[in-house]
């Protein structure tokens, strides 16, 4: 069985951002921005209305930038980078932001591009994109 090592605890969920099992990396799902659940607003259907954060309103360029900028973070404090990457999940709330989403994406993965598979959903929160990777780095020798 292979030794796990837990890194950055999120600010304000109980999990970790990432965690390191022997050479593999993998990140929690991160969107880009954090918040507090006690914040969250639903309507009477139980959908969102506001998670506190003011940030929800931003547009998909920002949100990919913001959440990539956190899978960055996390896959660094696991001495990882995104070109350590293998493998990304991509959640999109509006499948019209896709072509906006690529042209950000392509950007931080270039030259070497991980798999990637992008999926449709609906957040518990208030954003329009989340991603979760996997990296491969091999730890040092000793």
């Amino acid at each position: 069985m292979t030794h796990a090592t837990f890194f950055s605890p999120s600010p304000v969920m109980p999990i970790s951002l990432a965690v390191r099992a022997g050479d593999f990396v993998t990140t929690a799902t991160l969107g880009p921005h954090f918040f507090r659940v006690e914040d969250v607003t639903y309507d009477a259907e139980g959908r969102v209305i506001d998670d506190g954060s003011g940030k929800g309103q931003l547009d998909i360029e920002a949100q990919t930038r913001a959440t990539l900028e956190n899978i960055r973070a996390a896959l660094d404090s696991a001495g990882c980078s995104l070109a350590d990457v293998i493998d990304m999940t991509v959640w999109l709330s509006d499948p019209r932001d896709f072509a906006a989403f690529n042209r950000i994406y392509a950007g931080a993965f270039s030259p070497n591009r991980p798999t990637r598979t992008v999926l449709g959903t609906t957040f518990m929160f208030n954003c329009r994109i989340e991603m979760k990777a996997l990296a491969y780095k091999p730890r040092p020798a000793g």
